[in-house]
């Protein structure tokens, strides 16, 4: 299946992040000093999805993504009689809702090396100001509130980090911030999140969720499925309506599963081979691919 063709996925500007992530979250750079710019040539293939992030394109998505979300709450509320529960909202929050991206940025600025991590120095870049909420964020989750729209915050920052997300949320004006509804990992660090999803859904029927990875509303994507096949998951007749109707995405060129999903299983030294395979599949040069064009085409 052609990305292109799906113009619904587009409509919501999902698809093409998921490729422009992982190419511009994987590709090789020069390995010359002089073509450097944090002096490591694997750490520099996070480079230009930061500055893609830090940019007002983002910026425009992240707006944009709480418009849709807004429009879909208004539209749970105008049918009642769909609901049996309370009605909740789940979200992720870093990259969701908080942005994490000057942490990113400091990495880059550090000696030593950073493939996805470590993540050492994390939390006191949280405890910060220069981790700020996502444009649209807060006005979004106090206008839920507003409207009797309960807000959980199910995040995988450490169980023993609690503490401090609960009081980021306050600082910064997030309703419903306390120790019932932010829910970070347990002590087991388990990553997946579907307990804690089933755990809010007990009471409340969830009309929305809000994530940047695909982990943050089902763990049916998992890594070892490779990074076309949960692309053609992506489209499938199970997820396609939840795109910007249950589902709501912001985009996170800088880290998350679509990263290690391109080389799950692989040694470490064989990343960049890895990668390369990836763009082989997608480069148009690809037998895979017909020429439907039949005229002049310019060089």
């Amino acid at each position: 299946m052609k990305l292109y063709r799906t113009k619904k996925f587009l409509s919501v500007g999902v698809v093409g992040m998921i490729l422009y992530t992982v190419m511009s979250a994987t590709t090789t750079y020069a390995n010359s000093s002089s073509d450097s710019v944090t002096g490591d040539g694997r750490k520099d293939t996070y480079v230009n999805g930061i500055v893609y992030q830090l940019s007002a394109e983002v910026v425009g998505l992240q707006k944009q993504a709480f418009v849709l979300a807004k429009l879909q709450l208004d539209n749970a509320l105008k049918h009642p009689e769909r609901y049996d529960k309370p009605l909740a909202i789940v979200t992720d929050v870093d990259q969701t809702i908080m942005s994490d991206t000057t942490y990113q940025a400091t990495m880059m600025n550090k000696p030593g090396t950073w493939d996805n991590g470590p993540r050492k120095g994390y939390y006191h870049a949280v405890a910060s100001t220069a981790d700020q909420p996502i444009p649209g964020a807060v006005e979004f989750f106090n206008y839920a509130k507003s409207k009797g729209v309960t807000s959980f915050y199910i995040t995988n920052r450490a169980y023993d980090t609690k503490e401090l997300a609960v009081a980021q949320l306050q600082h910064f004006g997030f309703p419903d911030a306390d120790d019932l509804h932010v829910m970070p990992m347990n002590e087991a660090r388990e990553f997946n999140k579907d307990a804690r999803r089933a755990e809010v859904a007990k009471n409340y029927d969830v009309i929305l969720y809000l994530g940047d990875n695909i982990s943050d509303f089902t763990s049916a994507f998992r890594k070892e499925l490779g990074p076309i096949n949960r692309t053609k998951l992506a489209l499938s007749d199970t997820y396609e309506k939840k795109w910007g109707t249950e589902w709501i995405v912001l985009p996170n060129a800088t880290y998350g599963d679509y990263i290690p999903t391109v080389w799950y299983n692989k040694p470490e030294a064989n990343r960049n081979e890895a990668t390369r395979e990836l763009f082989h599949y997608w480069d148009y040069t690809n037998p895979q691919w017909n020429t439907w064009y039949d005229g002049f085409v310019k060089d």
